[in-house]
């Protein structure tokens, strides 16, 4: 005698274990047959009608528009490079305005340097721009000017005020709120604006934080003049710098990179001068985020698995950014 088996998992199967198969077999047969005598329209893929099929039934066709890693786009080491040098500005930067506030708390630099460096970045940040970018004029440049001249004289005028605003807080209080405003401040920032991804500098929360940190320090100094000038750096650092460096990457690679080693080779120098530890973490860390990230996330594209299909949401265009495209 012939031995059955299951048409599905291949095992033995007894007569009427066999004879229920058959049964079941030819059950979905006649009833097929009633389906394509009945006139059933074959599935589509559409919502605005009712179909004689269950709502999560897919046909053989399914697959066919599956699309793997569609929006892949393969690193080149040296563009990585170019593109972390705005987080080692933007990381110099903080600790050069940290630097600075350490100077005036110990009068290492007088006052009339401190007001003269500060007077000297700000016309040189309105030269460069004036120089490298051809849609600035007379009239931007002073409409700018006349807000800046407005922005460091409410600074003034209000000095007294934010010099005594925080003299009930701790001085460890005052490190530790300094420290995570100033780390809020890095990875909030717009590093999509210095690298020429977008247009318009946007960075409330980063810009925030990094002027509450410099008010918090401000507080730890003697006068309401090193106040004013402690805050004008910051809105300088924070707020003005940005924008020169988005115009200098725009507009010459090599000054965007010798930007960056100008910058670094400063910060290293002044931490040097310091303390010879933090030169060498930060030294470390620079060359972290410079050399060894942009290898990893070169390394890790190979585990890069996205999947897209016809089941994914539609996206909806405008018919502006259809015509500008």
């Amino acid at each position: 005698m012939s031995c059955k088996v299951c048409p599905y998992c291949g095992n033995e199967l007894n007569k009427s274990e066999h004879n229920h198969i058959e049964n079941n077999n030819n059950n979905n047969n006649s009833n097929n047959q009633i389906n394509n005598s009945q006139g059933i329209v074959k599935w589509r893929k559409i919502l605005y009608e009712k179909q004689a099929y269950s709502d999560n039934y897919t046909d053989e066709t399914f697959l066919v528009g599956l699309v793997q890693n569609a929006n892949f786009i393969k690193y080149d080491f040296w563009t990585v490079v170019m593109d972390s040098f705005t987080v080692s500005q933007q990381i110099s930067a903080v600790i050069l305005f940290v630097i600075l506030f350490f100077h005036a708390l110990r009068q290492t630099l007088t006052l009339p340097v401190l007001l003269s460096m500060g007077v000297v970045l700000l016309v040189a940040g309105y030269i460069v721009i004036s120089f490298i970018d051809p849609t600035s004029n007379f009239e931007s440049i002073k409409d700018s000017i006349l807000h800046v001249i407005l922005l460091f004289g409410t600074v003034y005028a209000l000095s007294p005020v934010l010099r005594t605003l925080t003299n009930s807080f701790s001085d460890d209080t005052i490190w530790a709120l300094t420290f995570i405003l100033l780390l809020a401040s890095l990875f909030f920032h717009d590093y999509g604006y210095t690298n020429n991804e977008s247009t318009k500098f946007s960075a409330p929360v980063s810009l925030n934080a990094a002027i509450f940190a410099s008010v918090l320090l401000g507080s730890r100094l003697t006068s309401n003049i090193h106040v004013f000038v402690l805050i004008s750096y910051a809105i300088e650092i924070f707020a003005l710098f940005p924008i020169v460096r988005h115009h200098l990457k725009r507009h010459s690679l090599e000054m965007h990179v010798g930007l960056t080693i100008i910058l670094c080779t400063t910060c290293g120098t002044l931490l040097m001068g310091l303390n010879t530890l933090l030169a060498l973490v930060y030294i470390g860390i620079i060359n972290v985020i410079t050399f060894v990230c942009p290898i990893w996330l070169i390394f890790i594209q190979k585990y890069k698995n996205e999947i897209n299909g016809p089941w994914d949401e539609a996206s909806v265009t405008s018919q502006s950014a259809a015509e500008n495209w």
